[in-house]
C-alpha cells in the first residue's frame, strides 16, 4: 500500500513537471521580460563603495603617577582600600563606540561637511557632493532652529536666469543670476555657483534637512565593530555612492571625536589646575612657617649644622625618616580628600582626580564610581524634569557611594596611623639609646622632618600641576587614527547576484504562480458547475 502511494506521488510530480514544460513559451517570455528590470538595475543604480577606517582608543596617562617621592608601602595600603595607587583604568570600547554613534557627535560631522543640504538631479538615485555645480548655504540661526525639511527645485537656463519652485507650497522665486538670496520663514538661504564649477544650464532638486535628522540616518548606516575581543581598535565602515563623500565623512567623524574628547579633558583639567594651585599656595604658606621656625630655633640654641654633629646616629634614623615622610605625605593627601568629601557643599561635585593618588577613572575604584554617579546625575538633571523619580534614585545612589568613599578614606587613615605609630615606636627605641643626645637636637630633627614632609607634598602637587597643564595645552588624541578612511576598489552595489535573483524570480516563480492560479481557478469553476 505504501509503495502504491509513493508511486502515485512520483507520477503526480512527473505530470506537474511535464505540464510546466508544456508551457515553455511562457517561461521563455518571462525570461526575456526579466532582462528588463535586471538590466535597469545594473545600469541605473549608482555604484556603491564601502569605505573603511580604523580608530585605536588610547589609554589616558594618569595625572597622578607620583611626584618627587615614592608612595611605597602607603600606596599599597591605598590600593587595598580602593582609593587608587594603581595604573590608569581599562578602556571600555563599547562606551567609545556609543560616543561615535551619538547624535550630538554625528550632528557636528553633518554640519562640518554640509550634509544637511542634499543635491539630486531629477529622476536620479545619486546624491551629489562636491560635484554639485551649485552650493546652498544657510545662516547659523536657521541651522539651529530648523524643525522640518525644505525641498525646492532650482532651474538655471542658458542665460543664467534662476527659477526656484518650493515643493510643498508651490511658491516660485525668480532671480536674474547667481548669487541669490532666498528669504524664507525659516531663515535666509544663500545660493551660489560652486567655486571652479561650470556655469551652464542646471536643474537640481535641493533638500535642506535638520542636521540631527541626517545624523540619525548616519547612526544607522555607519557600522562599528571591534578589531578583536582583546583589542582597543574600532573598525568603522560606511557605504556610499560617492567615494570622496564617504572618505570625508569617516575622517571628519574621527577628527570630531578627538576634538570632543580633548574639550572634555581640558574642562576637567582646568578644574584640577585651579584646585592644585590653591593646595600649592596652602603648602607654601605652611612651608614658610616651618622654615621660619627652624631659623628661630637655630638662633635660640646657637646651632650651626646639627646633621654634622649627629652624623653618627643620623644614618640609623634615615630609613625610618624616609618611611615616615612617605606615610605623612600620603596622609596629607588623604586628609585633603576627607576634608573635601565631608564638606556638604561638595556633595554633588566631582572628586578631583588628583586627590586619589591614582587614576580616579579606574573601574572598581570607589572614587571613580562616585564620580561616574555624579556625571550621570548631572546629565539627568539637564535632560529630565524636576519631578522625575529617577532623580531621587540617583541622589540616593550618590549618597550611598559618598558614604562608601568616606568609610574607605577613614579606613585608609586608620591603617596609615597604625603603620606610622609602629614606625615611630621603632624610631623611639633608637632615640632612647641615645641618652647623651641633647633635647634640642631631637627637636630640631622633628622640625626638619616636618619641613621635608611639606617639601615632598609640594613637589608632588607641583608635578601634578605641570602634568595637568600639559594635558590642557595639548597631549595625544584619545583616538589614534590607525588607518585613515579609504574606499575599497570593488563596488559593493549594484551586484550581479541581485540581478540574477531578479531574473530567476520573474522567470520561474511568476509563470509557476500564474499556471497554478489558472489551474486552481478552473478547478473552482468546475466545482461550481457541478454544485449547480
Amino acid at each position: 500500500m505504501e509503495d502504491l502511494y509513493k508511486e502515485d506521488e512520483v507520477v503526480s510530480l512527473k505530470l506537474i513537471i511535464v505540464n510546466y514544460l508544456y508551457h515553455w513559451r511562457l517561461f521563455a517570455i518571462a525570461g526575456l521580460i526579466s532582462l528588463i528590470p535586471a538590466i535597469l538595475y545594473l545600469v541605473l543604480y549608482p555604484k556603491t563603495y564601502e569605505i573603511k577606517a580604523m580608530l585605536r582608543i588610547q589609554d589616558e596617562k594618569s595625572l597622578n603617577n607620583g611626584g618627587g617621592i615614592s608612595m611605597g608601602e602607603a600606596a599599597g595600603l591605598m590600593r587595598s582600600f580602593g582609593l587608587g595607587g594603581g595604573s590608569s583604568g581599562a578602556i571600555n570600547v563599547d562606551d567609545e563606540m556609543a560616543t561615535l554613534k551619538s547624535n550630538a557627535l554625528l550632528t557636528k560631522v553633518v554640519l562640518a561637511l554640509g550634509l544637511d543640504v542634499t543635491y539630486e538631479k531629477p529622476f536620479s538615485f545619486e546624491k551629489l557632493y562636491k560635484n554639485s555645480p551649485i552650493v546652498v548655504s544657510l545662516d547659523s540661526v536657521m541651522r539651529e532652529n530648523l524643525q522640518e525639511s525644505i525641498v525646492f527645485r532650482i532651474n538655471i537656463d542658458q542665460t543664467g536666469a534662476v527659477a526656484i519652485k518650493m515643493e510643498e507650497t508651490g511658491e516660485k522665486f525668480f532671480f536674474p543670476s547667481l548669487p541669490a538670496q532666498l528669504k524664507l520663514e525659516q531663515g535666509i538661504v544663500n545660493i551660489n555657483y560652486r567655486e571652479g564649477g561650470e556655469k551652464k544650464k542646471i536643474k537640481l532638486d535641493v533638500t535642506i534637512s535638520p542636521a540631527s535628522w541626517i545624523a540619525e540616518d548616519l547612526s544607522d548606516e555607519i557600522e562599528y565593530d571591534t578589531y578583536s575581543e582583546t583589542a582597543n581598535t574600532i573598525e568603522i565602515a560606511y557605504k556610499d555612492h560617492n567615494k570622496e563623500r564617504g572618505v570625508d565623512l569617516l575622517n571628519t567623524l574621527m577628527a570630531e571625536y578627538n576634538i570632543s574628547e580633548m574639550a572634555v579633558k581640558r574642562k576637567d583639567g582646568k578644574k584640577s589646575f585651579l584646585f592644585l594651585e590653591g593646595r600649592i599656595d596652602e603648602v607654601m604658606t605652611q612651608l614658610k612657617e616651618i622654615e621660619r621656625s627652624i631659623e628661630l630655633y637655630k638662633l635660640k640654641n646657637r646651632m650651626t649644622d646639627v646633621e654634622y654633629d649627629v652624623q653618627f646616629y643620623s644614618e640609623a634614623l634615615k630609613l625610618y625618616r624616609e618611611k615616615l615622610i612617605e606615610l605623612e605625605s600620603q596622609k596629607y593627601m588623604i586628609d585633603l580628600l576627607s576634608k573635601y568629601l565631608e564638606d556638604p557643599k561638595n556633595q554633588y561635585k566631582l572628586v578631583p582626580p588628583v586627590l586619589s593618588t591614582g587614576s580616579s577613572s579606574e573601574k572598581g575604584n570607589s572614587v571613580a564610581a562616585y564620580n561616574e554617579a555624579i556625571i550621570q546625575w548631572e546629565k539627568m538633571q539637564k535632560t529630565s524634569k524636576d519631578n522625575n523619580p529617577l532623580n531621587e534614585v540617583a541622589e540616593k545612589q550618590i549618597e550611598k557611594l559618598r558614604e562608601s568613599v568616606i568609610v574607605s578614606v577613614d579606613n585608609t587613615r586608620k591603617s596609615l596611623n597604625a603603620v606610622m605609630s609602629d614606625l615611630k615606636a621603632q624610631e623611639k627605641q633608637v632615640l632612647d639609646k641615645m641618652g647623651n643626645v641633647p633635647t634640642y637636637e631631637r627637636e630640631y630633627l622633628d622640625l626638619r622632618r616636618q619641613q621635608e614632609i611639606l617639601q615632598g607634598v609640594y613637589l608632588v602637587l607641583l608635578q601634578k600641576k605641570e602634568e595637568v597643564a600639559l594635558s590642557i595645552d595639548g597631549g595625544r588624541d584619545k583616538g589614534f587614527i590607525a588607518e585613515k578612511a579609504y574606499a575599497k576598489y570593488l563596488a559593493v552595489a549594484p551586484r550581479k547576484l541581485y540581478a540574477a535573483v531578479i531574473m530567476m524570480f520573474i522567470t520561474i516563480f511568476l509563470p509557476v504562480g500564474y499556471l497554478f492560479c489558472k489551474v486552481r481557478l478552473l478547478e473552482l469553476i468546475e466545482e461550481y458547475k457541478k454544485a449547480k
